[in-house]
């Protein structure tokens, strides 16, 4: 009789500590991305943000992109790729010359200088 009073607390308890281990940790990175201004920070940052990535932040100055993402949504291979398709070079991506010719000519990093 005590084990059907108890067998739902016992389910509860299960599926509370089942639901925890199952979630990944969320894998906060750094990677070089290329950009010069404003604009390519924006771009940048709206690119690397899609599923699973919790928090981004592009640096102009030192050209590096701070990201926190939760490793069973989303990998920093899809995170880079997506960067180069917006047009950026990143550490381990380099964007192909179409998506990088659709950048504003204030945004062509090969060629011009941060501001």
């Amino acid at each position: 009789m005590k084990f059907i009073k108890y067998f739902p607390l016992f389910l509860l308890f299960s599926f509370l500590t089942n639901a925890t281990y199952a979630q990944k940790k969320v894998v906060e990175d750094t990677i070089q991305v290329e950009g010069i201004c404003g604009m390519c920070k924006t771009r940048i940052e709206e690119a690397a943000f899609g599923s699973g990535v919790k928090f981004v932040e592009w640096t102009n100055s030192t050209s590096e992109l701070v990201i926190a993402y939760r490793s069973n949504k989303t990998s920093l291979e899809e995170i880079e790729a997506r960067i180069a398709k917006a047009g950026h070079t990143t550490s381990h991506v380099d964007a192909k010359e179409e998506d990088y010719n659709t950048l504003p000519d204030c945004c062509r990093y090969e060629t011009g200088q941060k501001h």
